[in-house]
């Protein structure tokens, strides 16, 4: 990553200048900066308000924090925090899916497990457990009721109410979620 700093009204010290080197070194840590990253830092003084401005940009994101205090070295420390606080936060939005996104469908989840025998060696591709389940005939109350005393808090049952094939679960907010099949 390139590093440059750039002193406003005043002379950059060679002490300040490898401080800021390496305290911006940990700043490669956290994404892909490496290989084309470049941080320009900007120190300046006005007064005895020292502040410090940074501007991170990599081939496909820019961060930019600001920082003022009354030592340098302070403000090159809590600009460092507050850069990576940006980089933890975006990296967490991209790892993390967003609350109501739209997840893949069970078509695509189905597509990748094999129709019959083992796969050609593909550990990723194979089912791992079956389970051979007999839909009982029952309304959704009586479901419900067996779902509830089920191991596994769901329960596979042909629904007497719509003459089709269901599936209840009971959800972490303890209600129940019914799943109809098309068919």
């Amino acid at each position: 990553m390139e590093i440059n700093i750039t002193g406003r009204h005043l002379e950059l010290t060679k002490g300040i200048t490898d401080y800021a080197k390496k305290r911006f070194k940990k700043v490669e840590e956290y994404f892909d900066f490496k290989e084309n990253g470049k941080l320009h830092i900007v120190i300046s003084v006005d007064k005895y308000i020292h502040s410090a401005e940074a501007n991170l940009n990599g081939q496909k994101h820019s961060f930019t924090a600001k920082v003022t205090s009354k030592d340098m070295y302070t403000s090159l420390d809590l600009l460092e925090t507050k850069l990576i606080t940006q980089i933890k936060k975006h990296k967490d939005k991209i790892v993390k899916p967003v609350k109501g996104a739209k997840r893949p469908g069970i078509e695509k989840i189905l597509a990748s497990v094999p129709v019959s025998g083992k796969s050609g060696g593909d550990k990723y591709n194979e089912v791992v457990e079956e389970d051979l389940m007999a839909a009982k005939p029952m309304n959704t109350e009586e479901a419900m009721e067996e779902a509830e005393m089920a191991p596994e808090k769901m329960v596979l049952f042909f629904n007497v109410d719509f003459n089709k094939v269901c599936l209840i679960r009971k959800r972490k907010d303890k209600k129940f979620g019914l799943t109809i099949s098309k068919y």
